[in-house]
């Protein structure tokens, strides 16, 4: 049938690239690659077009639209990612992910006389909209200036408040786990960058890809240091380094097919070198011992702010409600008045209760 035909000659141009009347197609259509297939599709009488379209996640920014193919079979039709546009399609297409479809008359998105280089980027962010914030906006928007808030910001500036509004719940997090309950972790505020990096990663994907950079990281550390480079110079080359592990991992895992590795690149390069090189200096003085314990502290505190910042009313709540950030900011002083003893410090002054 319509669909049949179209994966098998999408199949044949993204595993048969050798062959030379493949490689001859896609060297002469080498800017016309979708238009061929919709042609090729045309010959053989199955309708088909070439539709853009768009992962509407929330908190994205500067996304592009990528193409797909659309078929029809009757008045039913499907959506088929094209070859070479697997690793942002195959987002498009998840289950768990709407997809607006953005062009599907096959017309370009965009034209431009008289001028060159331009592109179109969408940014996207997820609003929940109450009787009451529609009055106070009407209100506010006849007085420019009592329309103080972030929602009067661009939709783009929204999406990247709406991250940077979550790290004082991953702070408090850190407050809580260090003062009150004692655990130790591999710098103060790291875990909640980790955190970070994990909300646009996915969970299992940041830990993993953590570990490996780091793993990887430390070795390569080692080796650095019997060179006695001065500390500027010796971050310089970690941050390269961990660069060239980001960048070796990714393409790894693109031709094996991992398409989830490729987020690898969403972890901050400069904090992940700090913590090689605090990592590397801790196992030199206190040994390997300490570095597992503040490294799975550092890994469990970003866990914990993970599962935090990621929950939907938390992020619906610190970003329509900004009088939130004052309430954590009271908790904090609360707990930093704490002087008491560390849960994890009970265990030490046991005998004493004796």
């Amino acid at each position: 049938d319509n669909y049949s035909l179209t994966r098998e000659l999408l199949k044949r141009f993204r595993e048969d690239e050798t062959a030379q009347h493949i490689e001859l197609l896609r060297t002469h259509y080498a800017d016309q690659l979708p238009e061929l297939w919709v042609e090729m599709l045309h010959k053989a009488r199955v309708p088909a077009s070439v539709v853009y379209g768009l992962n509407l996640q929330d908190g994205r920014r500067r996304q592009s639209l990528t193409p797909l193919l659309r078929v029809w079979n009757g008045n039913d039709s499907q959506i088929f990612e094209l070859p070479g546009e697997k690793s942002s399609a195959s987002v498009l297409l998840a289950a768990d992910t709407p997809l607006l479809l953005w062009e599907q008359r096959g017309a370009p998105v965009l034209d431009v006389t008289g001028g060159t280089d331009s592109s179109i980027r969408f940014s996207m962010l997820k609003r929940e909209e109450s009787t009451y914030a529609n009055i106070a906006e009407n209100l506010s928007s006849q007085h420019d200036f009592l329309n103080f808030s972030i929602h009067s910001l661009p939709v783009e500036e929204q999406a990247m408040f709406k991250t940077i509004l979550l790290i004082p719940i991953g702070a408090l997090i850190v407050c809580v786990l260090r003062i009150i309950i004692g655990i130790r972790t591999s710098g103060t505020f790291m875990p909640v960058l980790i955190a970070l990096a994990f909300i646009q990663t996915s969970l299992v994907t940041g830990l993993v890809g953590f570990l490996l950079v780091v793993a990887t990281g430390l070795f390569i550390r080692g080796y650095l240091s019997r060179l006695n480079l001065l500390l500027v110079a010796r971050i310089t080359a970690v941050i390269i380094t961990v660069i060239a592990i980001i960048s070796i991992f990714s393409v790894l895992s693109y031709k094996l097919g991992l398409t989830e590795g490729l987020k690898i690149t969403f972890f901050p390069m400069i904090i992940l070198s700090w913590t090689i090189e605090r990592m590397s200096i801790l196992w030199e003085e206190e040994g390997g011992r300490e570095v597992m314990v503040q490294g799975g502290g550092s890994l469990l505190t970003a866990v914990l702010a993970y599962w935090a910042m990621s929950d939907p009313w938390v992020r619906h709540l610190t970003f329509n409600f900004i009088g939130i950030q004052f309430i954590v900011l009271a908790l904090v002083l609360l707990i930093g008045s704490y002087t008491g003893y560390r849960l994890l410090e009970l265990k030490r002054f046991k005998a004493f209760g004796n």
